[in-house]
């Protein structure tokens, strides 16, 4: 019972602060800026955490083998493991962030005409986020190795610097005053979490064939502010995000895999 209360006791404030950091700028934000601000940033709230709905999923499949793994000492493993599913998630992600960074005032005209107009503390809730994928499952790491005490330190941290940069930054600038702390906050956090996990697990999520999604994600950009239709709404949306899948699927598939996932693809298509 001692065991299983010093492993899940931090676990209980660790899910609170962790639904706070979503709120915690919004809230502060309410003081600063007209209802209608308030709105249009609580969209651009949920625009931005579109694309972490991938990297939820993996952490939810992911967190058992890193306990078994981690468990059984099988470091090299877990380490080969987080590799790769880090970088199909940012590989997994990459369009819907492209869509979303080239059509910014678009994508939020979905929520209403009136919403347009937080298109730049989208695109600064979106740098947060990209940190967020690209450090991969780290947080989740930190909880299957049993280390849910840093855990509940990292949370304790961002919230309170969330809290204080909301109340430097909404004051002057508004909705981008309040997108700028969450985004720092966000970054700092998973770099944080980064961190431990290397320190104390002994893993870490990058090598080379990252460089491999460069060249998909740039025919993506590039397809995607080719096509920018006359239609601002939301078929132009949908327009602008199939071509721009189009062309990151198409050079994914011819330059982004690497050698393994390349052989495992032809016996796949030889089945």
């Amino acid at each position: 019972m001692k065991a299983l209360f010093r492993y899940a006791g931090p676990r209980a404030p660790a899910a609170l602060f962790s639904q706070l950091l979503f709120w915690t700028d919004l809230f502060v934000l309410t003081r600063y800026v007209s209802d209608a601000d308030v709105g249009v940033y609580s969209a651009a709230l949920r625009a931005g955490q579109v694309v972490v709905l991938f990297l939820t999923s993996v952490n939810l499949m992911f967190s058992p083998y890193v306990a078994d793994l981690h468990n059984r000492g099988e470091i090299r493993r877990l380490d080969t493991l987080f590799k790769s599913l880090t970088r199909w998630t940012l590989a997994a992600t990459l369009p819907a962030f492209l869509l979303i960074a080239v059509a910014p005032e678009d994508v939020l005209r979905i929520f209403g005409s009136g919403f347009g107009g937080g298109g730049a503390a989208l695109l600064i809730l979106l740098a947060g986020q990209l940190v967020n994928i690209a450090t991969g499952s780290a947080g989740f790491v930190l909880i299957m190795a049993g280390r849910t005490g840093w855990d509940l330190a990292v949370y304790l941290g961002a919230l309170t610097l969330d809290l204080a940069l909301a109340f430097a930054l909404c004051p002057r600038y508004g909705i981008e005053g309040a997108a700028m702390a969450n985004a720092v906050t966000f970054a700092t956090a998973n770099t944080v979490r980064l961190a431990l996990v290397k320190r104390l697990v002994g893993i870490q999520p990058y090598d080379r064939s990252y460089l491999r999604l460069i060249a998909p994600a740039a025919a993506a950009a590039a397809a995607m502010l080719a096509v920018q239709p006359a239609d601002r709404g939301t078929l132009g949306v949908v327009l602008t995000g199939l071509t721009g899948l189009g062309a990151y699927t198409a050079v994914y598939l011819l330059a982004g895999l690497t050698p393994p996932e390349r052989a495992a693809a032809r016996r796949l298509l030889r089945r």
